[in-house]
């Protein structure tokens, strides 16, 4: 028995070791987007996890209701990383008593449904609430970029054993997207999209629209199961006409089915564009890059 007692001790340790060397910081990300900046900033950082909560293909979250699996990831992690503006509303009390970063901060706000033309800053209260602004903040890079530096100086201040990484990281980033930004205004397509109008069907590219100089005609937002009313239709119609527009744009994971009637009757073609809200293109802001410069192209060659 008493050879038993180093043994039982030992063992005691070495899973007392084994339990230390598991323990980390998780991070849980509510969107993508915000999800690519933590895997930029944090991805390979020691001990730090980096979760996606709303993991499923998604045109907005306006609609969208918490699974069992969203609600374990968000309850097991150490700090919440939300983009802010309104956007997750649809967390309802999911928050309560967690740690959040809100990525929205110092960020000038667009009014839902407000055009490229026209935006008024944010004044961001203490309860973070957005009444009426467009929360598609990330769809600018410089904003994107702004939102890298507050997700790092966020988990600066929550994982302070990791800060100057973060720092680092964040702003190697942030300098990434605001020069990815000037580089896509200044090409052949961004420079050749300049200026045109552009009807979409998905309310979200106001702040895209805004950052490369484009002009939205007409945001229908066609919610899940409910069709563009008449009125809506007849009025786009309209402006494709009047301004001889070429093609309208949908939202790869959209409903398309307002954007055909009016490519057939006026007979013009849709072309699909990407939120970035979810796919699995990749896990850094590469990904993000990609999809805008596809936008880009996508919206140069339908113009052409």
């Amino acid at each position: 028995m008493r050879r038993l007692f180093p043994l039982l001790a030992l063992l005691l340790l070495l899973s007392g070791c084994g339990a230390q060397q598991t323990e980390g910081f998780t991070v849980a990300c509510t969107t993508y987007p915000v999800y690519l900046l933590a895997n930029s900033i944090a991805g390979d950082v020691d001990g730090v996890e980096v979760k996606l909560v709303v993991n499923q293909q998604v045109s907005c979250l306006h609609d969208y209701a918490l699974t069992v699996s969203d609600m374990k990831t968000i309850e097991e992690a150490d700090v919440v990383a939300i983009n802010g503006a309104g956007l997750e509303d649809f967390l309802g009390d999911a928050l309560h008593g967690k740690q959040v970063i809100h990525c929205d901060e110092d960020i000038p706000l667009l009014e839902s449904g407000e055009d490229d033309h026209h935006h008024e800053e944010d004044h961001h209260d203490e309860g973070h609430h957005h009444d009426g602004a467009d929360p598609h903040i990330w769809m600018d890079p410089d904003n994107y970029a702004q939102m890298a530096r507050n997700l790092a100086e966020g988990l600066a201040g929550m994982d302070s054993a990791h800060g100057e990484q973060y720092r680092s990281r964040g702003e190697e980033t942030a300098r990434e997207l605001e020069r990815f930004g000037a580089q896509l205004r200044d090409s052949e397509a961004g420079q050749g999209i300049r200026g045109i109008d552009m009807i979409t069907f998905h309310d979200g590219f106001a702040y895209f629209a805004q950052s490369m100089g484009v002009h939205i005609a007409a945001a229908i937002e066609e919610e899940e199961g409910a069709e563009a009313s008449a009125k809506a239709l007849g009025e786009t119609i309209e402006i494709v006409e009047g301004e001889g527009l070429p093609a309208v744009f949908t939202e790869v994971n959209g409903s398309g089915n307002a954007a055909r009637i009016i490519c057939a009757e006026c007979g013009i073609s849709s072309y699909p564009l990407s939120m970035v809200m979810s796919g699995h293109t990749g896990d850094t802001v590469e990904a993000y890059e990609q999809a805008l410069e596809q936008n880009v192209e996508t919206i140069w060659e339908a113009y052409r």
